[in-house]
């Protein structure tokens, strides 16, 4: 997958409540992304 579709769906669970962490592990879990990459590419008003 895209990293931006990743990051929508990190931005999606950040905006219903998860910590942006907790979000961020989850979405790397299951691409098979590493966190710190998407850390990286995630809008600072989101973390």
């Amino acid at each position: 997958m895209e990293i931006a579709i990743l990051i929508a769906r990190i931005i999606l669970l950040v905006l219903s409540g998860m910590s942006s962490l907790g979000a961020v592990e989850e979405i790397a879990k299951v691409s098979g992304v590493a966190s710190a990459t998407l850390w990286r590419n995630l809008p600072n008003r989101f973390k």
